[in-house]
């Protein structure tokens, strides 16, 4: 072979490797093109699916938000909004650049909430959510409610009301609605003041009167406005105005509670206890929490007996604790409930030094912590505590004596229609908690208003 073919030889086979590399390389982009383009497409559709998974959720929620307008107002048939109970309504909506659906069922729970279910849609996704929702009156949107005249007087009687935490105040809350009128003692009652560890209020109080009602001051009980006890250092507010109606207090289904308490067995292992201590029979085999005023002297009898006992290993009554007289803690007596609620059809009398402590967890948030069904008083005697989480609900807050101190994470209503709440001379603090909404066993008059609260929102398959 002369050299020029073996030249021409070399040079093809040369190309040859190059055309044989170009290929390669092509069938490789090729390749890595495909793969990259069939991943896009799948990031593509999962966040297309994403979208209108968030926006499905959205069009549910928004049927939740949709069912809570109408409740408190009127439903689309005109009727009252407080009994509107569809199996299935349905309203469209626009989410973004989406269209979609809710479609909303309603039904009464056996404590006396709301359940909605809400099915969202939005381009053949679904999402479902439920919300158990409490219908409260209105007047649970004050941290003290009075049907009849809240009293206000000298130091050292002081009154605090402030929010129970941090963000509280972007609910629409109000620090004392007073039917009877607010009644100043004098210009120097000490309200919303630092004392010892009490945290001052934040601004001016707000407050809520029905109209041709008016604020006064001294004995003589002279009209008087809001400017001028500003301008002599008292904290609060222009009065704001509602009909009489908003006044009315919810009634206490006793049934309710009643029910709940005979049908609790926490507190059996105290029961046998105190009935041992004793020697009776019948308290020692009794299994439920509803109390004859007899048997409730005897339990009380047998709780001071082990007061000596550390703190963590004191007998604490535990759930719904119902009274069927009266309440009297005497001698620096110390009665504890935990998660539950105290229902008493009498009075309720803390003598001095006596305490009285209820409280809740996170899953028990929404009960009350002292109800007094009949109307019944309520006084602290000298150095007494009532310390309770949620709803306090009395005929009349009588007396605070001197020392005495009550503290409320909740809410106090008291119904009496002259004097409802009266802060002698001892201390008064509640720190305002939204969760009382949520207090089962309320019954809110007919044609009443109506405030909604989520209880509980979950999204359901």
């Amino acid at each position: 072979m002369t050299p020029m073919r073996r030249l021409r030889a070399a040079g093809a086979a040369e190309a040859g490797m190059v055309l044989l590399a170009v290929l390669v390389i092509l069938i490789a982009v090729g390749g890595s093109s495909a793969s990259f383009i069939w991943s896009m497409n799948q990031l593509q559709t999962r966040a297309g699916h994403r979208l209108r998974s968030t926006a499905a959720l959205g069009a549910a929620d928004a049927g939740v938000q949709r069912a809570l307008s109408i409740l408190e107002g009127i439903a689309p048939d005109g009727s009252s909004g407080r009994d509107w109970r569809p199996a299935g309504y349905t309203e469209t909506l626009s989410i973004g650049a989406l269209e979609g659906r809710f479609t909303i069922s309603l039904s009464d729970d056996p404590e006396g909430a709301v359940v909605v279910d809400s099915v969202g849609e939005v381009v053949g996704v679904t999402r479902r959510v439920r919300a158990r929702v409490a219908l409260a009156p209105p007047a649970l949107l004050a941290a003290l409610f009075g049907t009849g005249i809240v009293r206000l007087e000298r130091p050292p009687a002081g009154t605090v009301i402030v929010p129970a935490g941090p963000g509280i105040d972007r609910y629409p809350w109000i620090h004392i609605a007073a039917g009877g009128g607010v009644w100043f003692a004098g210009t120097d009652v000490a309200l919303n003041r630092a004392a010892g560890p009490l945290e001052p209020g934040a601004g001016p109080m707000t407050v809520l009167l029905p109209r041709g009602v008016d604020l006064v001051l001294d004995r003589d009980r002279q009209r008087v406005d809001a400017g001028q006890l500003r301008a002599l250092g008292v904290p609060i507010g222009e009065p704001m105005r509602r009909d009489a109606g908003f006044f009315e207090a919810p009634e206490v289904d006793q049934t309710f509670y009643e029910a709940r308490a005979a049908a609790s067995v926490a507190n059996a292992g105290i029961n046998a206890a105190a009935g041992r201590y004793h020697g009776d029979g019948d308290l020692m085999h009794k299994r439920d929490s509803v109390y004859t005023l007899h048997e409730f002297e005897q339990l009380l009898a047998y709780l001071a007996s082990v007061s000596h006992r550390p703190p963590t290993r004191a007998p604490v009554l535990q759930g719904i604790v119902y009274v069927t007289g009266g309440l009297w803690l005497r001698n620096g007596q110390t009665l504890r409930i935990a998660d539950g609620a105290l229902v008493v059809e009498g009075l309720v009398a803390l003598g001095p030094g006596t305490r009285l402590e209820i409280t809740h967890s996170a899953a028990t948030r929404t009960l009350p912590g002292l109800l007094m069904p009949h109307g019944g008083r309520l006084t602290l005697g000298r150095n007494a505590r009532l310390r309770a989480h949620g709803l306090v609900d009395v005929g009349q807050v009588a007396t605070i004596d001197e020392g005495a101190r009550l503290e409320v994470e909740g809410a106090v209503l008291a119904r009496t229609p002259e004097q409802s709440f009266r802060n002698t001379a001892g201390t008064a603090l509640i720190r305002y908690n939204p969760a009382v909404l949520g207090t089962p066993g309320l019954r809110v008059p007919r044609g009443a208003p109506v405030v909604t609260w989520i209880v509980k929102w979950e999204e359901i398959p």
